[in-house]
C-alpha cells in the first residue's frame, strides 16, 4: 500500500488500532524511485559491456537500438505497429534456421508500464534463446515471438514522469491511457474492468480502442490455428494463472492447463525456492484463448509478494529471469507432441 506524506501516521495508528499486523518496507517511495534512477544513471556511465540483461533496467530507446543490432541467424526484429504516440512496438521472433509451418509461441510482456521486470526478463530470455545452444529442440520445433515492451509509450513515461504509471497515454478527456490488459474483446469491460476513464483500470472506450492492444491481437490472429502456446507476462505477486478470468465456468482443456501450470510452478520453485500459485483468472489470455482458438494461454505474475512490488529492485533482474523462464520452458517441454 502506498501512502501519502500527510496520511502515514494516521493510517499506521489505524492499522495499529485494528491489529493488523504490517511492515514498512520504505519510508519514502520516492526516495526509492530516485535511488533507482541514480543507479541506472550510474550503470550507464561506468558500463563498458554493452547492453547489460542481467543488472539494470533499460530504457525504450536502448532496447529499440539492442533489438536492432542483433545479428544472428536465429532471430529477426520487427516493429508489430505503433503505439498511440507513434513509437514502434518491438518484437523479435527466435528460431534456427529451417523447417516451415512452426508453432509460434508468444511472450507478451510490458502490457503495463510499471512493471519494469517483466520487459526486463523478457530480454533476458531472448538473449538466452539466441546466444545458447542449449535450447536447440525448442528452436527447430517451435518460433519464439517476444514482445518486451507493448505498452511503449506508457514504459517511456514510467522513466520521464511517473515510476508508478499502468496504462497507455491515449487521451481520454481531462485523463490519459486505458489499461491495455483489460482492453481486449473478451467480455470487455465486465469484471475487474472499470468504465471510469481515470482509473488504473479503465477499459479503455470500445475493445481494442488502444491500438497496443490492437497491434498484438492482430499478431496473435496472424498465426490462427498455428499458435502452440500464449504468456502474458506481468508482475507482481508470484502467480500463475489461466483461463477464465470473466466467469466461473471452466475451460474444457482445464486440467491440462492445470497440470502444465504445475510443471511451471515447480520449475520456478527449483531454481530459487519462490513459490508461485497456480489458479484462473486474468483477461488478456482469456481472449487469446476465447477468440483466438489458443488453448494453451497463460499469465505469470512475477516476483515478488509486495515487498518492492513494481519497483522490484535490479540485482532481482537475473534471479526473476532465470526462474521465469524456468518455468515457460517447462510448460513448452510439456506441451503435447
Amino acid at each position: 500500500t502506498l501512502v501519502g506524506p500527510d496520511s502515514g501516521y494516521q493510517f499506521l495508528r489505524s492499522l495499529n488500532a485494528s491489529r493488523i499486523p504490517y511492515e514498512v518496507v520504505a519510508n519514502s517511495f520516492q526516495k526509492v524511485i530516485d535511488n533507482e534512477r541514480a543507479e541506472m544513471r550510474a550503470h550507464r556511465l561506468y558500463s563498458r559491456a554493452g547492453f547489460d540483461y542481467e543488472k539494470t533496467y533499460h530504457t525504450y530507446e536502448e532496447i529499440v537500438a539492442e533489438l536492432t543490432s542483433i545479428s544472428s541467424p536465429k532471430a529477426k526484429y520487427a516493429s508489430i505497429g505503433q503505439t498511440y504516440q507513434k513509437r514502434d512496438i518491438p518484437s523479435i521472433t527466435i528460431t534456427n534456421p529451417g523447417g516451415s509451418g512452426k508453432k509460434a509461441i508468444f511472450l507478451e510482456c510490458g502490457i503495463h508500464a510499471r512493471e519494469w521486470v517483466t520487459t526486463a526478463a523478457c530480454l533476458w530470455i531472448a538473449n538466452e534463446l539466441i546466444t545458447k545452444t542449449d535450447y536447440d529442440t525448442i528452436l527447430n520445433k517451435y518460433e519464439i515471438i517476444i514482445v518486451p515492451t507493448l505498452n511503449s509509450d506508457g514504459y517511456v513515461y514510467t522513466h520521464t514522469s511517473n515510476r508508478n504509471w499502468r496504462k497507455t497515454r491515449s487521451q481520454n478527456g481531462l485523463c490519459y491511457g486505458a489499461d491495455p490488459n483489460r482492453n481486449w474483446d473478451a467480455s470487455w469491460c465486465s469484471a475487474g474492468a472499470s468504465s471510469s476513464p481515470c482509473s488504473d483500470t479503465y477499459c479503455g472506450t470500445a475493445a481494442f480502442s488502444e491500438i497496443e492492444a490492437k497491434n498484438m491481437a492482430a499478431l496473435v490472429t496472424a498465426k490462427r490455428g498455428n499458435v502452440a502456446a500464449y504468456f502474458s507476462v506481468h508482475s507482481y505477486s508470484q502467480l500463475w494463472m489461466y483461463p477464465w478470468g470473466y466467469k466461473t465456468a471452466s475451460p474444457s482443456n482445464a486440467k491440462q492447463l492445470d497440470d502444465l501450470s504445475a510443471l511451471g510452478v515447480n520449475a520456478i520453485k527449483a531454481v530459487n525456492g519462490l513459490t508461485f500459485t497456480k489458479g484462473t483468472i486474468a483477461n488478456t489470455i482469456c481472449s487469446t484463448y476465447d477468440k483466438e482458438g489458443v488453448t494453451i494461454a497463460f499469465a505469470l505474475e512475477l516476483r515478488d509478494k509486495g515487498a518492492y512490488g513494481f519497483v522490484l529492485p535490479a540485482d532481482q533482474i537475473l534471479p526473476a529471469s532465470k526462474e521465469t523462464w524456468a518455468g515457460i520452458k517447462a510448460v513448452i517441454d510439456g506441451l503435447p507432441a
